[in-house]
């Protein structure tokens, strides 16, 4: 209220002067009123440049000079591809996301970089500014910061080192199993083409006039091609089940959570950029040294 009073005056001052009609302060128009303000604060800054000024930029340039001593900060950032078992994620992408911006994940994330502990600056760095989000359908996209290139790579690996043990204790007994399946269709297909073998050299022996029956050798032939014929469909249908269970642990539909490329890393500010600060510095010792000169002039001005 003291510096709208003070306004006011000023534009009934310049009205007396002819700069404005005559009127009263209570009742002076918009246009007027504005044209008053701007005139009221050229004049008080071009009366006090040191205060309005000087100071800020002194201000901006102290701020700039100790925003530069603040520490640097790496940010390293990744794509992560979430890994698969027999074409099953042990979590999807937004789940992978939510999982990895909880506070127990970057925990472990610290813990696995052999990080000191939770109050100094490294962890503060990774707890704080770990952010996952999903890129597309199959990957997330992750960012670090942290007080070294190295940290901050070490934190995304150890974030997908992590990600990969959980999907082991979800999908590793699904993948053990196909892989005992696996086994045991190798072992039928081995004792059935043993089988085989024992038929065609029981039917070469017969070839040869073992037998000294012409009507018992019929019957063994048709016997041994019955088997051989019988044999020969459960070693097909055996490699059949083979190839789907190598199928299923094929490298396009069983692989682990990866990182796509190399994390990149550039190296940045722990808060914002110097010269921001330098410049918010300026604005805020120029509004309150403004601020200062208008409400000293408020006490000294009176209205005639």
């Amino acid at each position: 209220m003291e510096v709208e009073r003070v306004i006011l005056t000023s534009v009934y001052r310049l009205g007396r002067q002819g700069i404005f009609m005559s009127v009263s302060p209570s009742n002076v128009p918009g246009d007027q009123y504005l044209g008053g303000l701007f005139m009221y604060l050229w004049r008080t800054i071009r009366e006090h440049l040191f205060l309005t000024v000087l100071l800020p930029l002194v201000a901006m340039a102290i701020a700039y000079v100790a925003a530069l001593q603040l520490p640097t900060v790496y940010t390293a950032q990744g794509s992560i591809r979430i890994g698969k078992v027999d074409g099953v994620e042990a979590v999807s992408p937004t789940g992978a996301v939510s999982r990895m911006n909880s506070l127990s994940f970057k925990q472990r994330v610290v813990q696995a970089t052999n990080s000191a502990g939770d109050a100094n600056r490294p962890a503060q760095l990774i707890l704080g500014n770990l952010i996952a989000r999903q890129e597309t359908a199959d990957t997330v996209a992750v960012s670090v910061r942290a007080a070294t290139a190295r940290q901050a790579r070490d934190a995304i690996a150890a974030a997908v080192n992590l990600l990969n043990e959980e999907q082991r204790r979800t999908l590793g007994p699904l993948e053990a199993d196909i892989k005992e399946q696996l086994a045991a269709s190798d072992t039928t297909i081995a004792s059935l083409v043993q089988t085989r073998d024992s038929l065609l050299a029981l039917a070469r022996e017969d070839s040869r006039g073992a037998s000294g029956d012409p009507a018992f050798a019929t019957l063994l032939r048709v016997w041994l091609s019955d088997l051989a014929s019988r044999n020969e469909q459960r070693l097909a249908a055996a490699k059949a089940e083979q190839r789907a269970l190598s199928a299923r642990l094929g490298a396009w539909r069983n692989y682990p959570t990866a990182l796509l490329d190399e994390p990149y890393t550039s190296p940045g500010f722990a808060l914002v950029r110097p010269i921001t600060i330098a410049i918010l510095a300026g604005a805020a010792v120029f509004l309150i040294s403004l601020l200062g000169v208008m409400f000293r002039g408020s006490k000294a001005v009176r209205p005639d």
